[in-house]
């Protein structure tokens, strides 16, 4: 008798731990679910993208540019918004080397 009694309190404190644990996942989810249901942002009707998401047809560039000043929403939106403008500038560069190639070429 004493050797069922010292199986059965290990195996009833796994099922307990695996119960409460699947039970905390359930609560889990079904809160987080729910208040990420409820953000205006996927509100049928509501302002679309009003909580610093990138729009579709919107690019990587603008959506820095518009938020580099705002903690939170790109790393480091001064080194990016620099990094975009040399970028801008050297595909000039390229840009004029090449008429400037195609020109000669003539």
């Amino acid at each position: 008798m004493s050797d069922a009694w010292g199986l059965l309190i290990p195996v009833t404190a796994l099922v307990v731990i695996v119960l409460v644990g699947f039970i905390i996942m359930k609560l889990q989810k079904s809160l987080f679910g729910a208040l990420g249901a409820s953000t205006p942002a996927t509100e049928p009707g509501a302002a679309p993208f009003s909580r610093f998401q990138q729009s579709p047809q919107e690019s990587r560039e603008d959506f820095v540019r518009r938020h580099w000043q705002r903690p939170g929403v790109v790393a480091d939106g001064v080194t990016l918004v620099d990094l975009y403008d040399r970028i801008r500038a050297l595909e000039e560069r390229v840009a004029q080397a090449e008429r400037r190639s195609g020109a000669s070429s003539d």
